[in-house]
């Protein structure tokens, strides 16, 4: 069976497919642990065991019989070794109940601000990181539940933080990604919410265009939404940061590639205009092309 046909045999549609993997003791918040380059240059003894694993690895291939057997059990061990070294330093977060989970998880993040001013997001879970707010959205529900009241809970807290990116992002900037959002987290199909947003916006958009946005566009733009919180703040607090003055809506942004767009030919580097301007000038550009090519056509 396809995918849709299979999402169109639960309730809660593709959220209930997920609901169900998450119940998987073998299902880990962040879908894949990899070992990373930084990982081997930054964990110790790490960078011998992968040559060790290397070089067994050859002596396998060329081996015959008992001692290929006794090389290759050899190796399963050394690759086993590996991930146990790296989750020492580095614990992956893990879903076997996600309630229970985000209870007991780390939010201290560790988050490095780069010289050209990018940023690197480490620690254990982070708001700035959209598979995080991903995973956190399709798990609003159960989450919200089992946090309700408990002070002390990690989860509670990051609701919370979850809540005020939604507030500051969706409803007046996206209210179809809003409206989208609160169906998915009631529990609705995704061919229902299709059918409300089309007679409440007049526009229909595929069940599949649907899925991308929840799961991955409204994700990306509250990530977004936190990384320029965390760069305000820190370009306030910790360090002193460059600002400019948009010349289109008169705010007083941080000079910075998130708030305004490259210019090579500017003095400072970046566009007169901040990114909200230019984008929200570009789309009326662009819905007044469509009204004069309908207009036309007729």
């Amino acid at each position: 069976m396809s995918f849709e046909g299979l999402v169109s045999k639960f309730e809660n549609g593709e959220d209930g497919i997920y609901g169900l993997i998450a119940n998987d003791k073998n299902i880990i918040f962040m879908p894949k642990i990899e070992i990373t380059q930084e990982d081997i240059d930054t964990i110790p003894g790490l960078k011998e065991l992968r040559e060790a694993i290397a070089e067994v690895e050859k002596a396998e291939k060329v081996a015959t019989g008992k001692k290929r057997y006794l090389l290759r059990k050899r190796l399963i061990e050394m690759r086993k070794d590996q991930y146990v070294l790296r989750n020492v330093y580095k614990k992956p977060i893990y879903m076997m109940n996600v309630t229970k989970s985000m209870n007991r998880i780390s939010l201290e993040e560790d988050i490095t601000v780069n010289s050209d001013g990018t940023l690197k997001i480490g620690g254990t879970f982070s708001m700035l990181r959209p598979d995080h707010v991903s995973a956190l959205l399709c798990n609003y529900s159960r989450i919200k539940e089992d946090s309700w009241g408990k002070f002390q809970s990690d989860s509670y807290y990051a609701i919370m933080d979850l809540e005020d990116l939604i507030e500051k992002v969706l409803p007046e900037k996206f209210p179809l990604y809003y409206k989208l959002m609160i169906y998915k987290i009631d529990g609705k199909s995704n061919e229902e919410i299709q059918r409300l947003l089309e007679e409440e916006f007049g526009i229909k958009h595929s069940v599949e265009y649907l899925s991308s946005l929840w799961r991955k566009k409204i994700p990306k733009l509250l990530a977004e939404q936190a990384q320029k919180d965390y760069l305000e703040w820190y370009f306030t607090v910790k360090e002193y940061g460059k600002w400019k003055k948009c010349s289109r809506c008169g705010q007083i942004k941080l000079a910075h590639n998130m708030f305004f767009s490259k210019n090579n030919t500017s003095k400072d580097g970046f566009y007169s205009i901040c990114k909200e301007c230019r984008n929200a000038k570009n789309k009326a550009a662009g819905a007044k092309k469509i009204i004069i090519k309908s207009k036309v056509e007729k």
